[in-house]
């Protein structure tokens, strides 16, 4: 069987087409894939662009990857189809990505920055009582936006490994051999490479998918983005002040217990960024790590891994994950906490 679902738990406008067989992919001037087709909303004096498809309650999903270059919201096309129809799916290039604008104080391509980005980019299309999904570094945005405003959501799902979780391992992980062969990670070849190295099945992006993602990657906006994260990464007050605000997240769900939405952490078995270069397999330290914080007073936390899926499992197997991102949200639906009772443990 090609997936495992593990549950785990304390107590538990213009349509752009893909094309034929054969032909060649031109990218349109909206950076559209699959099919979909892409709007743009002022967002606080920055311009966002963003899929929307379907009825029912919202659904919002942030994108991963690195700013300026490795991921936009196109990584949702295999599963913005299907989730549509039966939620309100938008997916928004974050802030300095895609087709999204830059901000004008470099210190908000950082994390705090992007999730006032998501959150204003909520406010800015009126939405409330939202599914929240994100993935790798937008699982860390999409975790940080509903500890800082959980009022507004109904269940959070982050996907994959990422920089809210505690390390894989002591050593180095499986992804850093492969970023060996990799160019320097401040141009595009490099963060495309380092894309393709978490990538587990050759399938998991087509010829479509890379021809609109170098156009968008290689706009002055986008060189002028990756600048200036290249910049501040040499700083080391930046990784300091980011380890910190890690920690104050953390402690905020461990201490205060202001997590109580269903959480649903998904994982993909073989992550090589999760995947220690001492183990023969994936142990998932990284995200078990951050299941064991986040389920320290919230009951409702949940963890499916699926098997034979890397970084990009939710494109490598579309079908399972949208298929489990749904049941997940109708057994919360259909099981909400009653008004006023407690969902911590006891101790």
């Amino acid at each position: 069987m090609r997936w495992m679902s593990v549950v785990m738990a304390t107590a538990v406008a213009s349509v752009v087409c893909a094309p034929a067989s054969g032909q060649t992919a031109t990218p349109s001037a909206s950076g559209s894939v699959g099919g979909l087709t892409a709007k743009f909303v002022d967002v606080k004096g920055v311009k966002a662009r963003y899929y929307e498809a379907g009825q029912g309650e919202p659904m919002v999903l942030i994108h991963g990857g690195s700013t300026g270059g490795s991921s936009t919201a196109n990584v949702w096309s295999r599963n913005i189809p299907a989730l549509s129809k039966k939620f309100h799916v938008f997916a928004v290039d974050r802030l300095g990505s895609g087709l999204s604008g830059n901000p004008t104080d470099p210190k908000d391509y950082d994390t705090p920055g992007q999730v006032e980005f998501i959150y204003q980019f909520i406010q800015a299309l009126k939405l409330n009582h939202i599914h929240l999904v994100g993935h790798s570094a937008g699982g860390a945005v999409a975790l940080y936006t509903a500890i800082n405003h959980p009022e507004m959501f109904k269940t959070l799902v982050i996907v994959a490994e990422g920089p809210e979780n505690p390390p894989a391992g002591n050593g180095p992980t499986r992804l850093e051999p492969a970023l060996k062969k990799c160019p320097d990670q401040n141009v595009y070849e490099g963060l495309k490479c380092r894309v393709e190295a978490l990538a587990w099945l050759p399938t998991t992006f087509d010829d479509e998918y890379w021809k609109a993602d170098v156009y968008m990657a290689t706009l002055p906006k986008s060189k002028e983005a990756r600048a200036a994260v290249a910049a501040r990464a040499g700083d080391p007050q930046r990784a300091k002040d980011s380890a910190a605000y890690r920690e104050q997240m953390w402690d905020r769900v461990r201490r205060d217990g202001v997590l109580q939405m269903p959480v649903l952490i998904y994982s993909g078995k073989n992550d090589v960024l999760d995947w220690s270069v001492a183990d023969p397999t994936a142990m998932l330290r990284g995200e078990l790590g951050l299941f064991d914080i986040l389920a320290t007073k919230n009951t409702r936390v949940q963890m499916n891994i699926i098997n034979q899926g890397g970084h990009f499992m939710y494109r490598e197997h579309p079908e399972e994950f949208n298929r489990d991102l749904i049941a997940f949200i109708d057994y919360w639906n259909a099981h909400p906490a009653p008004t006023g009772a407690p969902t911590t443990p006891s101790r």
